[in-house]
């Protein structure tokens, strides 16, 4: 009778796991669950028509000590994850939401995550509507499971020897019942002595005179600090209600960061260019989230978070004749003095509301969001003004997702109405935002997916700002009242073979924006008959990228050696008001993890990212990282150098094109070359654990409009 009750108990939880991937398209890697006596075999990774699902092995939780540790073990596609500077970002340029158990994450939350309470993550790289930011790439999202009673905590650092760069991190979570408690803080650090500005300018002028300078930059002083701390508190029945609420607060304070340079030219005197700014900004904000589950597979969410923004910035720029040194420059009164302070405060109110309803063999969800925000920046100095903008954004979305005949589909509907005002200057728009995806299994391991959607992009706060920002007589930049939201079109072709040894994707993308929002370089005769240039954001004709991406990852030695690979080929073309560009970039790299024993190897290196937009083509820095660990139940320490081999530390380079400019400009960061670093993190637990609905919606706003 024993026995019969343990088949029969594994038996309907394999029809469990079986139900809930009903919709599965392709699978790889077979994992195990134990289920008493029973071992049931499960899936290592399945694909549906808008992410993936992967279950990561009990080798990869063993070797990790945060989500962001974890998460580089399992090289998602796309996702390039750095667990020294905490950061995950996405190859294709976009951004990438973190959720755990749906809940938006924040970096403490990452930071605090235990890799053994993972149950699976959802890797979301065709985002639906049912998400209002149009520019995102991705959303993963962590499903974990938490206690019933007890306790878990841990702490955290990475520390370089020779350079001030620091990650630090405690948390603690305290569960009874049906509550948890929760505190998090989150600390880093940066500070840089060799940090340098080169740039190469020539300038063409509408009276044909040509003038050409040359910036070279001086070891500037750069440094900045980050504090986070979170309280929470949650109360939930599982499959019944969840509530959640959390007291946020950040402080970031950026007493040094600028770049001061030599200006030489032709038979006109040298010049010291002195610049340098000030920030600091603190932000409390107060989320409350409900989620309740109704009969019938029916569910309905809320989130209500407000932020205050609060915002004390220095913009210093003065240029001196130069006399043998800077300091001895600075003894004068300068030629041009072009600083300003601003006075910056913000409120918002973020509300959203989603209902989801469970068919047989599809999901229904709909819902919307409503922002509304006051910003008031009081600029004093060169620059006098007070910038009063007003914003209200309602995004309102319908998505439907099933199966019909072998194609999995997924289709969605989003409506938004934004208006932005200062004064009498603003606008008011509504706009569509449709999207389709749809995916079949050609063979077993062979799937295919396309997406096409159409989406909005905005004006940012601080481009709409009427304000001037100077460096020297030459170049100046201003923000443009006049700039509209814009249109982008979007489509994707996606196919994936899936082999137990190796993984192979290939991924071809177009996207094009007429009406786009681009810098425009513009002469500006002056009183005394020089010209200033200025930049300025404007709508432009169009801009479009194409793009051509292979991943490949081999699963070398099962649960032991990965190895992963990137390619990718991309043509841009921008088209403004007077100029029209065309370029081309490559980009390649990989990553390689061992897991042997307690010791974990990994090594990554990444050529930077080339941006081409507008006129202009910027860099990245170069991803190079090498560390060996070792991890003795939950203490886990380290060893790690970035960028070896590259003694000069960072290189970003930036071009400009333009009729008017033409540019080249390096800024350099030695610190971080050949920089050798200590991480050692500890984690403690204590209690049971039990399953949980967690939270589902999420918002921040972290925009102070500040130019």
């Amino acid at each position: 009778m024993k026995r019969h009750r343990i088949i029969t108990t594994a038996l309907a939880a394999a029809m469990t796991v079986a139900a809930a991937h009903a919709q599965t398209d392709t699978l790889k890697v077979d994992t195990t669950y134990n289920l008493g006596e029973v071992t049931v075999n499960g899936m290592r990774v399945i694909s549906k028509v808008d992410r993936q699902i992967l279950l990561p092995t009990s080798t990869m939780k063993k070797h990790s000590s945060n989500g962001y540790d974890l998460l580089s073990k399992m090289t998602l596609n796309g996702i390039m994850t750095d667990p020294i500077k905490q950061e995950i970002k996405s190859l294709k340029g976009g951004s990438v939401q973190v959720r755990i158990n749906d809940v938006k994450a924040n970096q403490q939350d990452i930071t605090a995550l235990r890799p053994d309470e993972v149950v699976r993550v959802e890797y979301i790289d065709n985002p639906g509507v049912r998400y209002s930011d149009g520019s995102m790439d991705a959303v993963i999202n962590f499903v974990v499971k938490r206690r019933y009673a007890g306790y878990v905590g841990g702490l955290g650092t990475m520390q370089a020897f020779t350079t001030g760069f620091n990650n630090s991190n405690a948390y603690f979570k305290y569960n009874y019942k049906k509550s948890e408690f929760s505190i998090y803080y989150n600390f880093s650090y940066r500070g840089y002595d060799e940090r340098k500005v080169d740039s190469e300018n020539t300038y063409f002028f509408p009276d044909g005179t040509q003038r050409q300078r040359q910036y070279l930059g001086y070891n500037t002083d750069f440094m900045y600090t980050f504090n986070t701390v979170q309280l929470g508190y949650n109360l939930a029945e599982p499959d019944e209600y969840t509530l959640n609420i959390s007291l946020n607060y950040n402080q970031y304070n950026n007493p040094n960061s600028g770049s001061n340079q030599l200006a030489k030219e032709t038979s006109m005197p040298d010049l010291y260019l002195y610049n340098k700014s000030k920030n600091k900004m603190y932000t409390p904000s107060l989320d409350i989230y409900w989620s309740l589950n109704l009969p019938k597979k029916q569910n309905i969410t809320a989130n209500v978070v407000g932020t205050y923004i609060g915002t004390d910035y220095k913009y210093m720029s003065r240029n001196y004749l130069f006399n043998q040194s800077p300091e001895q420059s600075m003894q004068a009164d300068p030629v041009n003095d072009y600083s300003y302070s601003t006075t910056g405060r913000k409120y918002s109110l973020i509300s959203e509301a989603i209902y989801t309803k469970e068919f047989k063999n599809k999901v229904f969800s709909a819902g919307g969001e409503y922002t509304v925000s006051h910003t008031d920046n009081d600029y004093t100095g060169a620059v006098n003004t007070d910038a009063i903008l007003n914003s209200d954004n309602l995004y309102l979305f319908a998505q439907l997702q099933g199966k019909l005949g072998i194609f999995n589909y997924q289709v969605g509907l989003g409506a938004n109405y934004l208006a932005i005002h200062q004064g009498d200057i603003g606008f008011n728009k509504w706009t569509l935002r449709p999207q389709l995806s749809l995916s079949t299994k050609i063979t077993d391991n062979l799937f295919v997916r396309y997406s096409g959607r159409i989406s909005q992009r905005s004006p940012s706060l601080s481009q709409l700002s009427d304000v001037r920002n100077q460096s020297d007589e030459l170049n100046a930049s201003d923000g443009n009242t006049g700039l509209k939201p814009y249109t982008g079109y979007s489509n994707s072709l996606m196919l994936s073979w899936n082999r137990p040894l190796f993984n192979f994707q290939l991924y071809g993308s177009w996207y094009y924006a007429p009406d786009i929002i681009m810098t425009s370089y513009i002469p500006e005769l002056q009183d005394d008959g020089t010209y200033l240039l200025i930049s300025k954001p404007e709508n432009q004709k169009s801009f479009s990228q194409k793009s051509l991406t292979a991943y490949f990852t081999l699963h070398a030695i099962k649960d032991i050696l990965n190895i992963s690979l990137y390619g990718d080929y991309s043509n841009y073309n921008s088209r403004g008001l007077d100029y029209s560009h065309n370029y081309r970039s490559w980009r390649w790299g990989g990553y390689a993890n061992l897991m042997l024993g307690r010791w974990n190897v990994s090594a990554s290196f990444y050529t930077a990212p080339k941006s081409y937009f507008a006129e202009s083509m910027s860099t990245g820095e170069n991803q190079s990282n090498f560390s060996v660990s070792y991890k003795y139940k939950d203490l886990k320490v380290g060893l790690g150098v970035l960028l070896l081999g590259y003694a000069q530390g960072f290189d970003y380079v930036g071009k400009t094109d333009s009729k008017y400019l033409q540019s080249t400009t390096h800024t350099y960061i030695k610190d971080n070359g050949n920089m050798i670093y200590l991480t050692l993190s500890y984690n403690f637990s204590h209690g049971r654990k039990y399953q949980t609905e967690r939270k589902k919606l999420n918002n921040s706003d972290n925009d102070n409009g500040i130019r």
